[in-house]
């Protein structure tokens, strides 16, 4: 079949060559027409006419060619299978993406990916080919695709019937997220032909590949659901509630709510894995929800002992410290896990409203008698005066629970005031590391949220902060000064906020002392940081356009010091002047070139007067305020700074170096420059130099004249343009329209977030970049957690010479962040926090102000309740 292909290849060559040849002499008699022709030419080439010939034979290959990929590999599926290799496919992760990356399944079995590639190979062809006459080809691959993506569902479907009879689970995310990849590129391949009039779309089986999908989705839910409610939550020997004897002493809770937490953790790594991330999420919350339903049925219904009323309170606290683990893996957004909506549809209200009738459980079956009766005495199902206020516009209800199983995260204040509050820097942080994808926009949010903390924390506890002189390993050093480039990049790029970079690197310029190389920012002979090599890149950028036009002003003017021939003064006539006269001879071309000089001088320093402010104005608004900051901390250089401010300081020096530096002239200018051009230019360096009062040794005579006479063609111009350049770096400027309130974070919204970040994808690199800055968090989660977590112990800078952030490039370590699941660590933990029964049982609660919340619960609710705790034991004969 690959012959039949290079046939026609080859006879499409030939016959082009030979229409070539043919008309050849017309193309060079016709040239001279062209040419001469005013009128715009449209070339047409008739390369669709070279195929007609070869149609049938091109749809008739393609047919072949993609029934034998596809033949080919179901055969080895096959033989795989039959071989008894029934435990696991080969995986391939997902290259060529068909939708946004949280819409687009991870890893697919690579029997259909190897076919789909074959296929997507095919597709521009059949694009190309949807003329009238070329029909055929297009339709024959639409055919073939049809036929072969039935016959993998089929092979899907056949393969998702084994599980769990002979195949494992973790087979199941594998399929569903194959059955994923199919649709989406069946319907990639609909976006691309449906302009086609006479094109029989409906041969591709979009609906069935749908019908499978979900399918699949259903057996992948019901299967999880099923064990756990037949398997993993029947334990006989956790629900003996009627034993007179505690269970375990009351220290530990069920060995079925251990399991099922252990269950769930497992399936959120297999989904994680393999399925698209939205898709992936909703599975976890779906079976998350109807688990919990189970939970609840099963302890509602519990009639405990006296001795198993501990159990029941340790076995609700554990489900509920696992149900708020996984909330952050399942919610959109912080705002979806404190305000849920039962109108959008989501998963996170019939959760929240489980987990408080867990809760609602765990007071009426387990509080002290003394207390319950204090409080309902009186009835409930009404409203009380003692019933705790909620924050207005805050469902209370349903997020009852959360403030009551951890009350140090989820306090009023958080639940009032999301992003202003003290615990809202943990939320974000935990929905960032819980993600099951890479989240541009809620990582850029909380980059910024909270003064850039989160930068601040990862700059102060790393070795950015050492003393100089410590030693640090080159790859470590290597590292760090990425992540720091990644910090400017991202953070000068965002002009609405120009106080984001400021505050997130004005700790580690304090701890540093690195202030001072602001006014020494035009010295480049000396080594200095990455932060200051970032900075120095986008000053020269806005200096290069100023330096081209004043090089190309000084190489248009004729430079005659090379014909200028000085005519002595013959000796006898110059014996005869007197001594004390101080006599020099002058040249009257010589005194010409220099009036041409200063005249040209004059005409470059108002050139440079004239677009200063706008080349402060074509600076980020956050390099800007950074130098307001610098200057304002430079006190000691404060008379020299007054007349300019530091940014036009640092400005105006460094471009009077390159106007002295030849190798930078050159380059810049594309060819070797004359001496004329280059004393020219030093002149109007040595004029900007002694115009800021920088001037080395005594200025030359005409330095002064320039300057003059510059004075006389504009009294006062030169200090009004540098008072206009610097009042683009004023207080005013950063306060007023975007910038206000210093660019302060809290006012984001979600549209602005996605503003931000749209106006950072512009930037070169700036996706890049942020996905360093994403590493990084990835690699020091368990710090960043501990320095986020509320009311914590103050985290001291620590004692060795490298803070223990660890740094690592991307490139190197993009496989170590593909984490395992690790059976022995995630069955005695939740999270990032040790699964400590014995704590859970000696949990505190403070019935006298948890019991009046729930004095509102219906009547029937409570009276059932109550009736399962009065325990009356069972009657054994004698």
């Amino acid at each position: 079949m690959h012959c039949v292909f290079l046939f026609f290849h080859a006879d499409v060559l030939k016959k082009g060559r030979d229409d070539t040849e043919v008309t050849a002499a017309e193309d060079k008699a016709t040239t001279d027409l062209v040419l001469q022709s005013t009128e715009v030419v449209c070339l047409e080439f008739g390369w669709r006419a070279a195929f007609k010939s070869l149609v049938p034979q091109m749809a008739h290959c393609v047919k072949v060619v993609l029934d034998d990929v596809c033949n080919k590999n179901l055969q080895q599926e096959e033989a795989a299978h039959a071989s008894g290799s029934t435990n696991s496919f080969i995986i391939t992760p997902v290259t060529h993406r068909h939708g946004p990356e949280k819409d687009c399944p991870k890893m697919v079995t690579k029997f259909c990916a190897d076919v789909l590639e074959q296929m997507d190979a095919f597709l521009p062809l059949a694009v190309a080919f949807r003329e009238d006459t070329l029909l055929p080809v297009c339709s024959s691959y639409v055919e073939v695709c049809g036929r072969v993506t039935s016959f993998l569902l089929t092979r899907v479907e056949e393969r998702a019937g084994d599980v769990p009879a002979s195949a494992p689970f973790r087979n199941l995310p594998i399929l569903m997220a194959t059955s994923v990849y199919i649709l989406q590129t069946l319907t990639h391949y609909e976006s691309q032909l449906r302009d086609s009039k006479r094109m029989p779309l409906t041969l591709l089986p979009i609906q069935r590949s749908q019908d499978v999908m979900a399918a699949l989705h259903d057996h992948l839910t019901s299967y999880c659901v099923h064990v756990c409610a037949t398997s993993i939550l029947q334990d006989a020997e956790s629900h003996y509630w009627s034993d007179p004897n505690p269970f375990y002493e009351g220290e530990r809770c069920s060995f079925s709510i251990q399991m099922w937490h252990y269950f769930l953790t497992g399936l959120r790594s297999d989904l994680w894995g393999s399925v698209a991330p939205a898709q992936a999420r909703q599975t976890l919350a779906q079976v998350l929800c109807e688990t919990l339903e189970v939970l609840v049925q099963r302890y509602s219904r519990a009639r405990p002992s006296y001795k198993r009323l501990s159990q029941i309170r340790v076995d609700i606290t554990a489900i509920l410290l696992c149900v708020e683990h996984l909330m952050w893996s399942v919610c959109d957004s912080v705002e979806e896990l404190l305000r849920p909506d039962a109108a959008h549809g989501s998963w996170m209200w019939p959760i929240h409203s489980l987990c408080n009738q867990l809760l609602t459980v765990l007071i009426i079956l387990t509080s002290p008698l003394t207390e319950l009766h204090r409080v309902f005495q009186g009835g409930c199902g009404g409203g009380s005066s003692r019933t705790p206020k909620f924050p207005e516009g805050v469902n209370s209800h349903e997020t009852k629970w959360l403030s009551v199983i951890n009350p140090t995260l989820f306090t009023e204040e958080l639940l009032r005031d999301f992003p202003a509050c003290e615990g809202s820097s943990l939320c974000l942080f935990e929905l960032l590391v819980s993600e099951p994808c890479y989240n541009p926009a809620l990582l850029l949010q909380k980059i910024l949220h909270k003064d850039c903390f989160l930068l601040q924390i990862i700059i102060s506890y790393s070795c950015l902060c050492v003393e100089r002189g410590t030693e640090v390993s080159p790859d470590i050093h290597t590292a760090a000064a990425e992540f720091l480039e990644a910090v400017f990049s991202v953070l000068s790029s965002l002009n609405y906020l120009p106080g984001a970079l400021t505050q997130a690197l004005e700790g580690y310029l304090d701890q540093r002392h690195l202030w001072e190389h602001f006014y020494n920012f035009a010295d480049s002979s000396k080594d200095e940081p990455t932060l200051f090599k970032c900075i120095r890149s986008i000053v020269c950028e806005s200096t290069t356009k100023l330096l081209i036009h004043l090089v190309s002003m000084m190489q248009a003017c004729k430079d005659q010091s090379a014909a200028l021939v000085r005519q002595h003064i013959p000796e006898h006539v110059l014996s005869k002047i007197p001594k004390e006269w101080n006599y020099i001879p002058q040249d009257p071309k010589f005194n010409e070139t220099s009036k041409n000089s200063m005249t040209l001088a004059i005409q470059a320093l108002s050139f440079i007067f004239t677009h200063l402010p706008s080349t402060i104005a074509s600076l980020p608004l956050p390099v800007r305020f950074l130098f307001t900051v610098a200057e304002k901390r430079l006190s000691q250089d404060a008379r020299q700074l007054r007349s300019t401010g530091l940014l036009l300081w640092v400005l105006l020096v460094s471009l009077c170096q390159d106007l002295e530096n030849g190798d930078t002239l050159e380059r810049l200018s594309g060819q070797p420059l004359e001496r004329g051009a280059k004393d020219r230019l030093s002149l109007l360096s040595e004029c900007l130099q002694v115009s800021l009062g920088q001037q080395k040794g005594v200025p030359k005579p005409l330095v002064h004249k320039v300057l003059q006479g510059l004075e006389e063609k504009k009294p006062k111009w030169a200090s009004m343009q540098l008072q206009k350049a610097r009042k683009l770096c004023c207080d005013s400027v950063f306060e007023c329209g975007p910038a206000q309130d210093r660019g302060g974070p809290a006012e984001l919204t979600e549209h602005k977030i996605r503003q931000l970040l749209l106006e950072l994808c512009h930037r070169a690199g700036g996706i890049q970049h942020l996905r360093r800055i994403h590493h990084s968090v990835q690699l020091n989660e368990s710090l960043l957690r501990s320095v986020l977590t509320p009311h914590a112990e103050t985290h001291s800078h620590p004692d060795s010479p490298l803070g223990p952030v660890v740094f690592s490039s991307e490139a190197s370590s993009q496989n170590q962040l593909i984490t395992q699941f690790n059976p022995l660590t995630e069955c005695n933990s939740i999270g990032h926090n040790k699964f400590d029964q014995a704590a859970m049982a000696e949990r505190e609660w403070n019935w006298a102000q948890l019991l009046p919340a729930f004095q509102s619960m219906s009547q029937v609710t409570f009276t059932t309740l109550l009736s399962n705790r009065v325990y009356k034991p069972p009657l054994h004969p004698k």
